[in-house]
């Protein structure tokens, strides 16, 4: 049985190779630990009832027990830095190349997607607004698409399950980010952040889809906002 929906990104599966890895050490670590501390309460039938006292813990011995448990969980904490740091430098880096580059602007209502106009450049005035939370945003698949997500009013979440991406958005500051989604279908975009009644409608999706059809979506887009700057 999966517990994870279909990967449909390029470095999904180095991130569930990671999870899986800090999910066995973590599991093996809390069985120990469990173990050491109910296996003293536990009664033995074997040896007479030891009489109680009281420990103030500054024996040399007791010493020596907190200094081997704290190595221990030093050593684990660099063990899983150590696997962890190739796949989230990988991740985290921007990539000098880029394909397509789009906007995700949060809102607490909803998500604004910004298309770079005919020039390509994100940014100018030739850029294509769309706020409508009922239209995703298209992608084309097998393409290095870079990312701004700044947020207007509060906390936001970018997060494609499908994608293995989860990207927090901060008012006031823009952050970078990429992905490539190699399989064409539409993917749920949510929010994580629990703020507010109106977190329901920051459900939305990510349209996957050929080069060919995201060309032909783009050129529409670009006439349809040509005509509504003829008509103002």
């Amino acid at each position: 049985m999966n517990l994870f929906p279909e990967n449909v990104s390029t470095y999904g599966q180095e991130l569930e190779s990671l999870f899986w890895s800090i999910l066995v050490f973590a599991g093996v670590a809390f069985v120990l630990s469990l173990f050491l501390l109910l296996y003293p309460l536990s009664p033995s039938s074997s040896k007479p009832a030891r009489k109680k006292e009281y420990m103030t813990g500054e024996s040399k011995r007791r010493y020596k027990l907190i200094a081997t448990a704290l190595g221990l969980l030093l050593v684990g904490n660099f063990a899983i830095l150590y696997v962890e740091h190739h796949t989230c430098a990988e991740i985290e880096s921007t990539s000098s190349k880029t394909d397509v580059h789009i906007g995700l602007i949060a809102r607490q209502s909803n998500w604004i997607f910004v298309y770079p106009g005919p020039d390509g450049v994100l940014g100018t005035s030739d850029d294509v607004v769309v706020d409508n939370g009922n239209n995703p945003v298209h992608v084309p698949i097998n393409a290095n698409v870079i990312f701004e997500l700044p947020s207007q009013d509060a906390i936001r979440s970018f997060y494609i399950a499908d994608a293995r991406l989860k990207q927090d958005s901060l008012p006031g500051k823009t952050i970078i980010h990429w992905f490539i989604i190699t399989k064409p279908g539409k993917y749920d975009i949510s929010c994580t952040q629990v703020r507010g009644l109106l977190r329901p409608k920051m459900i939305n999706f990510v349209q996957a889809e050929t080069p060919e059809k995201y060309k032909h979506f783009t050129d529409s887009l670009y006439n349809q906002n040509k005509i509504a700057s003829i008509n103002k």
